[in-house]
């Protein structure tokens, strides 16, 4: 869990100069409550995220970001899972602070139960509340759902913080 949020994090950073180029961009990290469900089992972990969004218009943009959903142990054995996205996101601005958004895309989940691994493409839906500080400074809270896999479905409840370039 360590070495892939580090190495997300290292490239968020080296990629900074760069995606602060870009107009009505901006960086998230996000932590919540990550659960993995399956008819044996309902089990929660804390999760962590970052991601890259831009906006294309007033109110449609897109989001590339990679969620680690934590560990969880079932049965003697630790299941782990992290996702890579891309999705559409679409706000609506409810005042000059405060909007509500939705995401759609695709997401590349990948399980670890002990060592045996399996990553799958699935798609993913979330939906959440954004409220901006200031011109560079927001926050968030949403749900985001990344798809099943044998029985196990995958989702979060998170809190974002958002610097906006």
């Amino acid at each position: 869990m360590k070495n892939s949020l580090m190495a997300a994090l290292l490239g968020c950073m080296l990629a900074a100069p760069l995606l602060a180029q870009a107009e009505d961009s901006y960086v998230s990290v996000s932590v919540g409550n990550s659960k993995a469900d399956h008819p044996n089992f309902d089990k929660s972990a804390t999760g962590v995220g970052i991601a890259y969004g831009q906006s294309v218009t007033d109110m449609v943009g897109y989001e590339v970001g990679y969620v680690n959903f934590g560990s969880v142990k079932v049965d003697g054995f630790k299941l782990s899972s992290q996702s890579f996205y891309l999705a559409g996101v679409g706000t609506y601005p409810l005042n000059e602070a405060f909007s509500v958004y939705g995401k759609l895309g695709a997401t590349v989940n990948r399980y670890d139960d002990d060592g045996d691994k399996h990553t799958k493409l699935r798609p993913m839906i979330g939906a959440g509340v954004g409220y901006k500080f200031t011109k560079e400074w927001s926050a968030g809270v949403e749900y985001v759902y990344f798809g099943e896999y044998s029985d196990l479905k995958m989702s979060m409840w998170s809190a974002n913080l958002r610097y906006h370039f």
